[in-house]
């Protein structure tokens, strides 16, 4: 019986696997095909894709444009409930309603400053309240009146 010792140096072994690598690389008809259809799916997918984005930002739009619709209905009943307040007679009716009555002028007080005495007006460093400070301010005008 013989042994049969094949020599198969590395040179060899590479140059048979690049005779065989075109057949691996050969395109026919049936991978052609394959490729073919594997190409109009992905390109299928990207445009449902975009028609999927399109139809969602339409919604969102239509949407939005009801909002609008209603915020400006609802701009001009305030306008209008706006205007109806302003009306002087409303107004003095709901003023008589709740007890309010015109002024006399008896009732009206006015306070004289003299022309420039280089004091500040408001006093900042003072930490008495506003309403104390008007308070007292009152009580000085009545003292001032009680006086003449």
């Amino acid at each position: 019986m013989a042994i049969r010792f094949e020599d198969l140096s590395p040179i060899r072994q590479a140059r048979v696997r690049r005779r065989e690598l075109p057949h691996y690389l050969r395109f026919d008809v049936s991978r052609s095909l394959l490729i073919a259809v594997v190409m109009l799916c992905l390109m299928s997918l990207i445009a449902l894709g975009q028609t999927g984005v399109v139809a969602t930002k339409g919604y969102a739009i239509v949407e939005l444009e009801a909002r609008r619709t209603e915020l400006l209905r609802t701009r001009s009943q305030l306008q209008l409930e706006y205007a109806a307040a302003q009306d002087l007679k409303r107004i003095y009716a709901r003023a008589a309603e709740i007890g309010l009555r015109p002024t006399h002028s008896n009732q009206v007080r006015y306070l004289v400053l003299p022309a420039d005495t280089g004091v500040p007006l408001i006093d900042s460093a003072s930490e008495q309240p506003q309403a104390e400070r008007l308070t007292s301010v009152d009580t000085a005008l009545d003292a001032e009146q009680g006086d003449n």
